[in-house]
């Protein structure tokens, strides 16, 4: 499906996250919650042919004396449709009848209905059919927006999901003018309400899907999937929704993660707690400060709020259309660095465990070892002392005398 987005002349964080620019920190500017492999970077590229610096590309179109664009802060000057690679395809019965089913769908008002949506199946493409599609989407973007108002179509491969941002100046013809000016040169100008109206958005998707049926095989690419219900939504409302769909599993593992550290932790504690001070003390001091930092972590201020706000979402979590329960992370950029600390620290402590367990393990075994064949050689030593006391004294092993008659 595809998602469209408006910017002003001073958004221009969509330049530096389309050519993966790096902050003054050397992280990857990202617009919410990206998840980029860096290793997979390299697989990006650019469709627009001629390529170029995005924003003198923006400038250049802008000055074109041809083009009239108003000089004020708030005028949108490019969009950009985010195109993504489909992911699943309605499934049908024996005769070709897409399944429906009941399901939630969350509107661009915050809103959520219950509506009966196609039932849906994954699907996959080799990379010749993935650059093959992004190559359609280009085409019919370029196509249907000038080739010359292009700024970017940038495909990133190194994301959850592939797909396009396709940069564009939303240029429309200036009628007004041109009726009034019949002996010169048509005029053009920058107007994202006229070009991207209701008529546009509501169209868009049927009209995509039939160029890609009409330039390469019938329903291959299947962007009328059911996921456009509810109306088009913005680039941050569905990378909003990813966030849900991966929050209950972020939730599950940490929470188990925990349970099972502290459990292990206390029941070491307590089998050992008579153990070697001075052999054991470093892993008994790195344990205790880890079981420390869980308490400390579960009660800190700054994430106290986020944290109870969770806690009482999952008590209310929301069923997806897919059938999944998600569950809403409030506030992902504190909460989320957060629980991936409590991942790490819950690992280690695992680690730990399991270190100080095989030692303990190894000095149990060796020291049982060590006693049994104390307890052979302190018996051998013994039956020895016996025999010779015995010959000592004039007895021989069963006592009788061996004096002469």
């Amino acid at each position: 499906m595809a998602n469209f987005a408006k910017f002003t002349r001073g958004d221009c964080g969509l330049f530096a996250h389309c050519e993966r620019k790096k902050d003054e920190f050397g992280d990857y500017i990202t617009l919410g919650n990206e998840r980029i492999d860096p290793e997979r970077t390299y697989l990006n590229y650019n469709m627009c042919p001629e390529g170029g610096e995005q924003k003198e590309r923006l400038e250049v179109r802008l000055s074109d004396p041809n083009v009239k664009c108003l000089n004020r802060e708030d005028v949108v000057v490019y969009g950009s449709w985010c195109v993504t690679l489909p992911t699943h395809v309605p499934m049908t019965d024996v005769n070709g009848n897409i399944i429906y089913e009941d399901n939630e769908v969350h509107h661009k008002d915050g809103t959520i209905t219950r509506e009966t949506v196609p039932k849906q199946t994954e699907i996959s493409y080799s990379p010749e059919e993935t650059r093959e599609f992004f190559q359609i989407s280009y085409k019919f973007l370029s196509e249907r927006y000038g080739e010359r108002n292009v700024i970017s179509a940038y495909v990133h491969m190194d994301e959850t999901t592939p797909h396009m941002h396709f940069l564009f100046v939303p240029v429309v013809p200036d009628n007004k003018w041109n009726e009034k000016n019949p002996d010169k040169e048509p005029r053009e100008k920058v107007c994202a309400k006229e070009l991207m109206n209701k008529t546009e958005m509501s169209v868009f998707h049927k009209e995509f899907q039939r160029y890609l049926d009409a330039h390469s095989q019938k329903d291959l690419y299947p962007v009328l999937n059911g996921t456009t219900i509810g109306g088009s939504r913005t680039i941050a409302e569905l990378k909003a929704e990813s966030a849900l769909r991966e929050a209950e599993d972020i939730s599950k593992r940490v929470e188990s993660i925990k349970e099972e550290a502290k459990s292990s932790i206390d029941e070491l504690i307590e089998e050992y707690q008579d153990w070697s001070i001075k052999e054991e003390a470093k892993e008994r001091v790195a344990v205790k400060e880890i079981r420390e930092s869980f308490d400390v972590m579960g009660l800190s201020n700054e994430h106290g709020k986020a944290l109870r706000e969770f806690a009482n979402a999952l008590e209310n979590p929301v069923k997806g259309k897919n059938g999944k329960i998600y569950v809403e992370v409030p506030e992902p950029g504190k909460l989320i660095p957060f629980l991936k600390n409590m991942v790490q620290r819950a690992l280690k402590a695992i680690d730990l465990i399991k270190d100080v367990t095989r030692n303990t393990k190894d000095k149990i075994e060796k020291t049982g070892i060590s006693i049994k064949d104390r307890l052979v050689d302190a018996k051998a030593r013994a039956d020895q002392y016996n025999n010779e006391n015995s010959r000592n004294r004039g007895y021989d092993r069963s006592g009788r005398s061996q004096g002469r008659d």
